[in-house]
């Protein structure tokens, strides 16, 4: 079993949320809810909200991924455990904003 770490972020507040989009290839292979921050505060620390999901697909590879999301921003880390020594150049991530 080998482990490998993605990581990522984009500079956009989720101002109504979001989502993540991950990919094997072309094949989106789940969705994942990007949570709104806390605008309501003066200090970044505060606004951070997090969302943490796991899943397996169907090929056995395990995902856990963790969002967090900022009066600056999303980041977050996607953790995979798998047989496939191929899939780290095959998985992608695509953040998504909600409309306002």
């Amino acid at each position: 079993m080998m482990k490998f770490t993605l990581e990522g972020n984009d500079c956009m507040p989720p101002i109504s949320g979001g989502y993540l989009l991950i990919y094997r290839g072309s094949e989106e292979i789940t969705v994942v809810s990007v949570p709104s921050p806390n605008f309501m505060v003066d200090r970044y620390r505060d606004s951070v909200s997090e969302n943490y999901d796991s899943f397996e697909d169907e090929k056995g590879n395990k995902f856990n991924i963790n969002i967090w999301s900022s009066n600056v921003g999303v980041d977050w880390t996607l953790d995979v455990e798998t047989e496939d020594g191929t899939l780290k150049e095959q998985i992608r991530v695509e953040y998504h904003a909600n409309e306002f």
